[in-house]
């Protein structure tokens, strides 16, 4: 029988992914209500860990490897004399990754009726900011306000620095840390449908408010890695009249559609729009790759940037869009690696334990590869939100299909 203390860890925790993917940031009015929710669960997430059996030799020794290393990099940072604030930054972004990872962890394990319990939470919150953001657009656009104009609202609510854009007619774009989750929700909806207690009419709306959302966010990569999910979701997912309908809908509703997403195209790829960012990205790489060069087997530590190319001052400096190469002149080939292993680790049944059939596993292997490559053009792989894609994926790469519980 569930103890009270681990069905507290339960509440606490749904709880808890509900707010990291609905927050805009982790303050709301400049009270920072993040740190103190992982305050609050870390202890009850150690007695649900040993209480649940989960607490294994090699897990324990992981756990308590991880800071240990990162402690190294840490103390680099600081010996090479990058300012404290982006040490600590960069520490934090990185162990609240791997915190949130663990948390899931202790929540879900092995256990399928949790796995499933945890994706049906996911997609539910994932949903909710989905339905914020269309609310937040539909209020503009009824009260004549530009949607830019309510993106610098909520950033004083949330003190969050949300990428606008205005787009005409009011429009704009509106981007939430959240829209990171889209595309694998779009690949659950349409995979695993029974799984996730959805009938056909709430898995279309679903699929609606998702492929809203991830339209607003007005991001290139979002709507690449959106199209793929929703393509493998297809291939792999149950051939029935949804599947068939959903196909029809979306062929009729693009084809009608064509003017208005051909414009929407010049724009998000003209010169105007994506020139600067991308010159950006051009310009980072040369430098990063001498920042590389000059330490590549141990790197700069963390917190550390390019003289090079100074981002604005604070402590985000070490926040390139070309993340993946950043990260190797921060942590070196020996930090990088590292990484790969526990990357390897985590995902240890989608490479040789897996039940899956073969294309399962390849389809979930593209969607982490996809994700993974993001690093290459946003700075995407360590927050809160980067651990749920991650575990999400984890936990695809294990069940197979819903069997009723």
């Amino acid at each position: 029988m569930p103890s009270l203390l681990d069905k507290a860890f339960d509440y606490l925790f749904h709880a808890y992914i509900f707010l990291t993917i609905f927050l805009l940031s982790g303050s709301i009015y400049g009270v920072n209500v993040y740190m103190p929710m992982c305050l609050l669960i870390f202890p009850v997430a150690v007695y649900a860990l040993f209480r649940r059996k989960r607490a294994t030799p090699a897990s324990l020794a992981i756990t308590l490897l991880i800071p240990t290393v990162l402690s190294l990099w840490v103390l680099l940072g600081l010996a090479f004399g990058f300012e404290f604030e982006g040490v600590k930054a960069q520490s934090a972004e990185i162990l609240l990754t791997l915190f949130n990872c663990w948390l899931i962890y202790v929540f879900s394990g092995r256990n399928p009726h949790q796995q499933w319990r945890f994706l049906r939470l996911v997609l539910a919150s994932v949903l909710v900011s989905a339905l914020f953001k269309s609310g937040i657009i539909l209020y503009a656009l009824t009260h004549n306000i530009p949607v830019p104009q309510m993106v610098q609202l909520l950033d004083k609510v949330f003190g969050s620095d949300l990428m606008t854009m205005d787009l005409g007619d009011l429009f704009g774009r509106i981007q939430f840390a959240a829209d990171a989750l889209i595309p694998v929700c779009i690949f659950l909806v349409l995979r695993h449908r029974d799984g996730m207690h959805l009938g056909s009419l709430r898995a279309a709306v679903s699929l609606l408010l998702l492929f809203a959302s991830v339209l607003f966010s007005f991001s290139r990569y979002y709507w690449a890695f959106s199209a793929l999910a929703f393509v493998l979701g297809l291939l792999l997912g149950k051939r029935d009249r949804f599947q068939a309908v959903v196909a029809t809908l979306l062929g009729v509703t693009f084809l009608a559609c064509l003017p208005a997403l051909a414009n929407l195209y010049e724009l998000r790829f003209s010169e105007g729009v994506a020139g600067s960012s991308d010159m950006e990205r051009t310009a980072q790489i040369p430098a990063l790759e001498k920042f590389f060069l000059d330490s590549p087997l141990i790197g700069h530590g963390l917190g550390s940037y390019t003289t090079l190319l100074l981002r604005a001052a604070g402590a985000g400096r070490h926040n390139y869009e070309v993340q993946l190469l950043a990260l190797l002149g921060q942590v070196g080939l020996l930090g990088v690696i590292g990484f790969v292993v526990l990357l390897f680790w985590y995902f240890d049944r989608l490479w040789w334990k897996s039940p899956l059939m073969l294309r399962d596993r390849l389809g979930v292997a593209l969607l982490l590869f996809c994700w993974i490559a993001g690093g290459f053009s946003n700075p995407l792989l360590f927050n809160p939100i980067a651990a749920i894609v991650y575990a999400v994926l984890a936990h695809l790469a294990e069940l197979e299909a819903y069997s009723g519980q």
